[in-house]
């Protein structure tokens, strides 16, 4: 067994019941609150914690394993992944890449993390533009040619289809950059 400084990557290294109950206790509210904030429900929210320790104490056996970060940052990204992975399926839409490439290595998880939050404003930003914008920035994200667009949306030209999606562009450009955790993302 790897020796870890972290006192709850210990707990579930060594199957240490009390351990193991600190850390329900401690940290499932805390990320069941962050998974609700993202429109996940307190059911899937508790199968997502106990999912997620199970990844990272399949991940801490590994010897070249290192905990870069918190446990509880790291439990957190591993429990968003999660939670955007179970969405895709769900959905079936193209939330995030398949699990065994975002939980490459510890050292990768902070990076992720940053992308998926990156990717939580430019959606949480989406939806605040107007319906027309984000049907027509939904279609060219889709890869639909200007001359597509133009005929879905009942628009005169490719021109006028490609000068709507570049104001909308900008509009929600603007709407991302305004956010105060824009900043941070970086």
């Amino acid at each position: 067994m790897t020796n870890h400084k972290d006192i709850y990557l210990n707990y579930l290294l060594s199957n240490d019941q009390k351990g193991i109950k600190t850390i329900y206790n401690e940290f499932l509210p805390k990320v069941e609150a962050i998974l609700k904030g993202m429109g996940c429900s307190k059911d899937n929210a508790w199968e997502i914690f106990q999912e997620s320790l199970i990844v990272i104490l399949s991940k801490a056996r590994k010897p070249d394993f290192v905990l870069s970060s918190s446990f509880y940052t790291y439990l957190v990204s591993v429990s968003k992944f999660k939670y955007y992975n179970l969405s895709k399926k769900k959905y079936n839409k193209e939330l995030t890449i398949e699990e065994h490439n975002t939980l490459r290595s510890a050292d990768d998880i902070e990076a992720d993390f940053h992308q998926l939050e990156r990717y939580r404003l430019y959606k949480a930003k989406m939806s605040e533009l107007s319906p027309g914008c984000r049907q027509i920035l939904e279609l060219f994200f889709d890869q639909n040619s200007l001359k597509d667009i133009s005929l879905k949306l009942n628009l005169s030209s490719e021109n006028a289809a490609k000068q709507k999606k570049h104001q909308c562009q900008k509009k929600l450009i603007a709407l991302i950059q305004s956010d105060a955790s824009f900043k941070g993302l970086l």
